[in-house]
């Protein structure tokens, strides 16, 4: 059962890193899950409203930044997009680190640091899967639309980690059930800007245009 609920841990950290975080140091701190004697301290009530408040700048900063290849871009401000490869670089290292921190910390059978770069490696690609779908669905939808799926995702995982260490099968079957859908509409995002470059090349490029 602690594999699964260390899934659980990496899919949540590669999308949201504090979600996670915050989900861990709660369920440490109310004993529903025990962790390595060096890494006690992920269960201080202090180091929780720490990752508390990494979670409320993490949820602002998904709904702040857009992908520079947004449909929309001429309408928003210039600060949304030019700082978004900042905001992608930052989430690429913090949340497979994340990950990392949190699966060494679980008693698994195996050597803590194995296990640190299995969440690593694991919540990488996680991220990077993320990090596609919010391409595409800003070239091709528009900042409004990839803000109500930053906005449904983020509410749907604070849900699963309501119950994630009392029934981990159901919340890893819940998260597979929400990526798997979200993969299939990005591939059929993909392929539809394969053929809106196809069929008007010059505005698809202008959509994607620094100036």
């Amino acid at each position: 059962m602690l594999w699964v609920i260390a899934l659980v841990l990496i899919i949540f950290a590669g999308l949201n890193a504090p979600l996670a975080i915050c989900a861990f140091s709660l369920a440490v701190l109310n004993g529903l899950v025990e962790v390595r004697p060096e890494l006690a301290w992920i269960g201080r009530p202090s180091f929780f409203l720490f990752a508390l408040a990494l979670l409320v700048v993490q949820l602002l900063a998904d709904l702040y930044f857009v992908p520079i290849t947004v449909k929309d871009r001429l309408y928003l401000k210039p600060e949304r997009t030019h700082n978004s490869y900042l905001h992608a670089r930052v989430q690429s290292l913090f949340r497979p680190l994340a990950a990392a921190v949190i699966i060494s910390a679980l008693p698994l059978p195996a050597p803590d640091w194995m296990t640190a770069v299995f969440g690593f490696t694991c919540a990488t690609g996680i991220y990077w899967l993320s990090a596609w779908i919010r391409e595409y669905v800003a070239m091709m939808r528009g900042a409004l639309v990839l803000l109500a799926l930053e906005t449904l995702k983020n509410a749907l995982l604070m849900g699963l980690a309501l119950f994630a260490f009392w029934l981990p099968p159901l919340a890893l079957l819940l998260l597979l059930l929400l990526l798997l859908p979200t993969i299939a509409w990005t591939m059929r995002l993909q392929r539809e800007q394969l053929l809106y470059v196809h069929y008007g090349g010059q505005r698809a490029g202008e959509d994607s245009r620094l100036d």
